[in-house]
């Protein structure tokens, strides 16, 4: 089995899916009340800096409703990174910096930051309930940058169900990394009840279907998600000789595996069409139509190459439909 796993870009996934379980979690997250009926914009991510240094942040969401817009931006973290509220402030920055109004300069020039949260996937006891940057100039009253952090290994698939935080279900298996790594290992105990989490997640990620709060399509592609993380961890830290069809047979009992491929294929697809459209404008109906033409094999493939593609042309030659 594979023993690389890209979280971040598993996270990102859950994150366009489709928008009401999108809103329903930046409701909860952030604590706002925003319709079913607005609507969703996905900010770029990608800042080049003026010594022409890239710098990637995880993720910026514009929300439109009639009401106001509401500016986002979330970072997810797998361990503790003690400067992550110093990289959240300069992205803030950076995004700020794109709506800025400099028409009249006779006035104070206001910088509008998107909403910061952080969300910590794996336990650490040293993660404070509000990451915190004072910024001080001399003789001027100091700045305060606060980030609340949410604390996902609190939380079980339960208690993220009732709280709409469905997109999130997914990463309840990865939680049990922490253990591994210390143990090095993955004994019996632990994979039974790693078994046990994943036949709960899957079930209720089944009840949001069955309750119109995510649609089919999600589910495959949440189903996708928590296995890609489960064969990881299997991968990295099983020590038995069954487990690789233990793991298939458990599998198996999950989910529809058609659902699952379809979803997977489905989300990868849109993800790379709308990180082509803040590349190059609109996509032409040529590429658009030999995207929809690739498997999922050639989709994933592509999708680790597009921050490399800098023309239409180039990105027309990384496509290559095989039949």
């Amino acid at each position: 089995m594979n023993t690389v796993i890209k979280m971040d870009e598993l996270i990102k996934r859950l994150f366009h899916l489709s928008k009401k379980p999108l809103l329903n979690l930046l409701n909860a997250l952030y604590n706002d009340n925003i319709e079913e009926t607005a609507g969703v914009e996905y900010g770029s991510a990608e800042f080049v800096h003026d010594n022409l240094v890239k710098s990637m942040a995880d993720m910026f969401v514009n929300v439109y409703s009639r009401r106001a817009i509401y500016r986002y931006h979330i970072e997810f973290q797998t361990t503790h990174d003690k400067n992550i509220v110093i990289r959240m402030f300069r992205y803030g920055f950076e995004k700020a910096k794109e709506v800025l109004n400099l028409s009249d300069l006779s006035k104070v020039i206001e910088m509008e930051f998107p909403d910061p949260r952080v969300i910590f996937i794996e336990e650490n006891e040293k993660i404070p309930d509000m990451l915190q940057l004072k910024i001080k100039i001399p003789k001027q009253a100091p700045v305060l940058y606060r980030v609340p952090a949410f604390k996902y290994w609190l939380y079980s698939a339960r208690q993220l169900y009732d709280r709409q935080m469905d997109l999130l279900l997914p990463l309840q298996v990865f939680k049990i990394r922490k253990y591994l790594k210390a143990e090095g290992k993955m004994n019996e105990a632990v994979y039974q009840s790693l078994v046990k989490t994943a036949e709960e997640t899957v079930r209720i990620i089944g009840q949001a279907v069955e309750e119109g709060k995510v649609t089919s399509e999600d589910a495959g592609e949440m189903n996708a998600i928590l296995v890609n993380i489960m064969e990881y961890l299997y991968g990295k830290y099983g020590d038995y000789n069954k487990i690789d069809q233990e793991v298939k047979n458990m599998i198996k009992t999950f989910y529809d595996p058609g659902l699952v491929e379809k979803g997977r294929q489905e989300g990868t697809r849109t993800i790379l069409l709308k990180q082509i459209k803040k590349r190059f404008g609109a996509v032409s109906k040529d590429i658009e139509e030999r995207i929809n033409s690739l498997g999922i094999e050639q989709l994933e493939l592509l999708a680790e190459k597009i921050f490399e593609i800098t023309t239409e042309e180039e990105l027309r030659q990384a496509i290559v439909i095989r039949h």
